[in-house]
């Protein structure tokens, strides 16, 4: 059976525009339109989804499980899930777990009904339930964190950029430096961003000061308080998301404190909201459009199971050097 590409070859266009031609998109000519058309007829291409999946056990369907910890992280890697999938021909369904694995392992059993070509599991990790929910033929992959070797995934190495971000603030003299850090049962992730950043500490002799939200804006109001009961005196405040970033620069001015004169505000992720605030957010970045764009490709085959991609630090307007009058 013919092939969305050897369409789109014979017609001379795109996968994705043979895709969007297929369920009715606007925007093209009527000339490319009959091509696409002409195509599908000489080639027997059969487009609908499901019924293609059941004469190959795969459908042209990718799927996308992403749990409510932070909207902004998830919508960036699936724009890039979502643009990597129209290149390929493919659309994209997407499930929203939670914060726990049973809705995921519950979307996985549905989803086989389906037979995508793959699913993408954002910010979650794969467990052995999701893996035999899923079934043998469909291709897992986690994105923005990992567990070993033993399922695919695609992340950075969450340890040493939180360890390189808290650095960069000792580099520039900060040593009362707070961590907002995430949900505790983020072993995966927020676990080792804090080791990262109590190793750094450790290494500058500095003591380390750690409180607790779940990612979200809201929940780093009432950290912060705590934080600047435990100590008045922090020069900054590494936010180990850029929602909770954001919580702390708007917080700190509503204090009357002056970002980054007064006070050095980090962020992680590099999500939309490090620029939606004023000062723009400094942040450790991740490439999370990248990272999903990635994960399509390696369900489809065409790269490696585990990948571990670069980060990088983007200094905005929120950090700087310690304050000249800090004890």
């Amino acid at each position: 059976m013919a092939t969305i590409r050897e369409v789109a070859a014979r017609a001379g266009v795109s996968a994705a525009t043979v895709s969007r031609v297929v369920n009715g998109v606007p925007g093209f000519s009527e000339g490319t339109r009959e091509r696409v058309k002409a195509a599908i007829d000489e080639l027997g291409y059969e487009p609908d989804s499901l019924a293609r999946g059941l004469k190959t056990s795969q459908s042209a369907l990718l799927g996308v499980l992403a749990p409510a910890v932070s909207d902004a992280l998830a919508s960036q890697i699936l724009s890039g899930v979502e643009s990597a999938a129209r290149e390929s021909g493919h659309a994209v369904m997407l499930g929203r777990t939670g914060a726990g694995a049973e809705l995921a392992t519950d979307y996985l059993r549905t989803l086989r009904a389906y037979r995508p070509a793959g699913v993408v599991l954002i910010s979650s990790a794969i467990t052995p339930d999701m893996r035999r929910a899923a079934g043998s033929r469909i291709p897992l992959i986690s994105v923005a964190i990992r567990k070993g070797s033993e399922f695919a995934s695609i992340a950075i190495d969450d340890e040493l950029a939180a360890y390189e971000g808290t650095k960069a603030l000792l580099d520039a003299g900060h040593r009362r430096i707070g961590l907002l850090a995430g949900d505790e049962s983020s072993v995966l992730v927020n676990k080792p961003r804090e080791r990262g950043y109590r190793r750094a500490m450790a290494e500058a002799g500095a003591t380390p000061l750690e409180e607790r939200g779940n990612s979200l804006y809201e929940s780093a109001l009432p950290a912060l308080e705590r934080l600047w009961r435990r100590d008045p005196g922090l020069t900054a405040i590494f936010a180990l998301s850029d929602e909770m970033g954001a919580a702390a620069v708007n917080e700190a001015q509503r204090r009357g404190l002056r970002v980054p004169d007064d006070l050095s505000v980090l962020g992680f992720d590099d999500t939309p909201t490090s620029r939606h605030v004023h000062p723009p957010l400094s942040t450790v970045a991740q490439p999370l459009v990248p990272m999903g764009e990635l994960a399509v490709r390696v369900l489809l085959g065409e790269h490696g199971r585990n990948r571990i991609l670069p980060h990088r630090l983007i200094t905005r307007g929120t950090t700087g050097p310690v304050p000249a009058y800090s004890p």
